[in-house]
C-alpha cells in the first residue's frame, strides 16, 4: 500500500468514528450514488419550462376571479414573483405578466400550458423523490395514480402563490394592534415558514410512493422550508447591497440566466435536504471513502440501489457480497483475487 492510500484510509477510519463528519460524508456519498446531479438538472429544466405557463394561468385566473379588485390581483401577482429574487421585477416588466389577466385566450392558453408544462415538473419531482428514497420501480405509482399526484402538485403551486400573497401582505403592514413593526415582520416570517413546512410536507407526501412512511418525510419538509427561507433571505441581502442597480441582470437574457441559476440553487438545496433525511431515517452512515472494506451502510445502499430496478411483483433481486467486502488492507494481508469460471 502506497503512502497516499494509507493516508486516505487513515482519514476514512477517523471520519467513520465521528458522528458529524460520518453523517456529512454519507449524505454527499449518497448524493453521488443516486446521480442526484442529473435529478437536479431535470428539476431545473422542467421548472424553467413550467414557469411561464404557470404564471400565465395564474394571471388569467386572477383576472377572472378578482376582476373587480385589481389591487388584490396585483398584490398576489407581485407576491408570486417575489419567489424569484433578483429577476422577479424583470419578469413582471419584460414578460408583461401584469397585463395577462384581462385576456380570455390568455387564460385558456395559460391553463393548457400550465398542465402540459407543470406535468413535466411534477413527474420530475416524483422521480427525484422516489429515486432518492430508493423506491423499487414496481412500487412507484402508475397510471392513473401518477396523474392524480401530478394535479395535486400543481394545485399546491397555486395554494403556494396565494399563501405567499397573504404573508407578504402581512409583512407589508407597518403595525398591528399591540405589535410593533419588527414584531409584525417576525410574525410574518414565522407564518411564512409554517406555511412552507405544510406545503413542503404535502408535496413530499404526494410525490413519494406510499412505501415511504409519512413520519419519515416530516423532518425533510421542515429543513426544506428553513433552507428555502435562508435562500430568500440571502437573495434579498444580495439584491439590496450589490445588485440593486446592476445591469447584468437586465434584459430577457438576464432573466433566463437568473431563473436557471435560482431554480438550480433551490433544487440542489432541496435534494440535499431529502438525501440527508434518507440517511437519517435509514441510518445510512458511516460510509467508507475507500473500499473495501464495506460498512453496514455501504451494503445497505448497494442492496437498495440494486432493488430499485425491480419492475415486476414476480421479480426478486438478491445481492450477495464476497469475502473481499470485509477485507481491510490496513490490518489484514492481501486476499487472493477470486477467479472467474469461464462460461
Amino acid at each position: 500500500m502506497n503512502p497516499f492510500e494509507r493516508g486516505i484510509r487513515t482519514v476514512d477510519a477517523w471520519q467513520q468514528r465521528h458522528r458529524v463528519p460520518a453523517f456529512t460524508f454519507a449524505v454527499f456519498k449518497k448524493f453521488g450514488d443516486d446521480q442526484a446531479g442529473n435529478l437536479v438538472a431535470l428539476l431545473t429544466y422542467f421548472a424553467f419550462l413550467a414557469t411561464f405557463p404557470l404564471l400565465l394561468a395564474l394571471s388569467g385566473i386572477l383576472g377572472l376571479v378578482l376582476h373587480g379588485n385589481p389591487s388584490l390581483q396585483a398584490s398576489i401577482q407581485t407576491s408570486a414573483l417575489s419567489e424569484f429574487p433578483i429577476i422577479g421585477t424583470q419578469l413582471q416588466s419584460q414578460v408583461g405578466v401584469a397585463s395577462l389577466g384581462h385576456s380570455t385566450p390568455a387564460l385558456i392558453i395559460g391553463i393548457i400550458g400550465a398542465i402540459l408544462g407543470g406535468q413535466g415538473l411534477a413527474n420530475a419531482i416524483q422521480n427525484t423523490f422516489n429515486t432518492v428514497w430508493n423506491v423499487p420501480k414496481v412500487a412507484r405509482p402508475g397510471f392513473p395514480s401518477n396523474y392524480l399526484r401530478t394535479f395535486g402538485l400543481l394545485g399546491l403551486l397555486g395554494v403556494s402563490a396565494v399563501a405567499t400573497a397573504v404573508t407578504a401582505s402581512l409583512a407589508g403592514v407597518g403595525n398591528l394592534p399591540g405589535l410593533s413593526g419588527l414584531a409584525v415582520k417576525i410574525l410574518a416570517y414565522a407564518l411564512s415558514t409554517a406555511i412552507d413546512i405544510g406545503l413542503f410536507f404535502a408535496a413530499f407526501r404526494i410525490a413519494t410512493a406510499k412505501t415511504v412512511a409519512t413520519r419519515d418525510l416530516l423532518l425533510g419538509a421542515i429543513l426544506s422550508s428553513i433552507a428555502w427561507q435562508i435562500l430568500l433571505s440571502f437573495a434579498a441581502i444580495i439584491i439590496s447591497r450589490d445588485l440593486k442597480h446592476a445591469q447584468a441582470v437586465a434584459g430577457f437574457f438576464g432573466v433566463v440566466l437568473g431563473m436557471l441559476a435560482w431554480f438550480g440553487l433551490q433544487a440542489t438545496a432541496t435534494v440535499y435536504v431529502v438525501e440527508a433525511d434518507v440517511v437519517r431515517a435509514r441510518h445510512l452512515w458511516p460510509r467508507s471513502i475507500t473500499q473495501p472494506p464495506l460498512t453496514t451502510a455501504d451494503r445497505r445502499v448497494l442492496q437498495d440501489t440494486a432493488q430499485v430496478e425491480t419492475r415486476r411483483p414476480e421479480q426478486r433481486v438478491n445481492v450477495e457480497f464476497t469475502a473481499q467486502a470485509d477485507h481491510d488492507p490496513l490490518h489484514q494481508p492481501e486476499l487472493p483475487t477470486e477467479k472467474q469460471n469461464p462460461q
